[in-house]
């Protein structure tokens, strides 16, 4: 992993500690992604060749991401940064919502906008109290299992 990207991810890590990290939210947001694809079961993981992240409308979280990414594995899958058939999909606009709808049962849809998980999307980055934290609508989830690990961390959403 590059250098810089090792220090964003350790960064976020001790943050949890009390450190004090001076990362922007595009930074800190594609570290998320990173990490949430470590706690993502896909049900057919077993024929899958890699994990494809998609950020159609991001090219700030893109960038960031790629070098996260680049040369990295999940369980033995290369990550790559795709245009299509999408693992994982960060939508950061509105106006890309039809991505939640259109996605398949095997795709995470992962977004930064308000109220991400009532229009259908499965995790929603939002900022409380100065952090950005995770919110997860399990109603919302396809053909994979988000890790209990991941769930504790995050608000939960639906379920009733």
């Amino acid at each position: 992993m590059h250098f810089r990207a090792f220090g964003l991810v350790c960064c976020l890590t001790l943050s949890s500690f009390g450190a004090r990290c001076a990362y922007t939210p595009d930074q800190v947001k594609a570290v998320y992604l990173f990490r949430i694809a470590n706690f993502i079961y896909w049900n057919n993981e077993q024929q899958m060749h890699s994990v494809d992240f998609c950020l159609p409308d991001n090219p700030e979280i893109k960038q960031i991401l790629q070098s996260i990414v680049s040369g990295q594995t999940i369980r033995h899958l290369p990550l790559q940064i795709r245009e299509n058939h999408c693992d994982i999909v960060f939508i950061s606009h509105k106006e890309n919502l039809h991505y939640v709808s259109s996605a398949s049962a095997h795709t995470v849809t992962i977004g930064d906008l308000e109220r991400f998980t009532r229009y259908g999307g499965v995790i929603e980055l939002y900022k409380e109290g100065g952090r950005i934290k995770p919110r997860i609508n399990i109603d919302n989830i396809g053909d994979y299992t988000i890790s209990s690990n991941l769930l504790r961390l995050a608000k939960i959403e639906g379920g009733q």
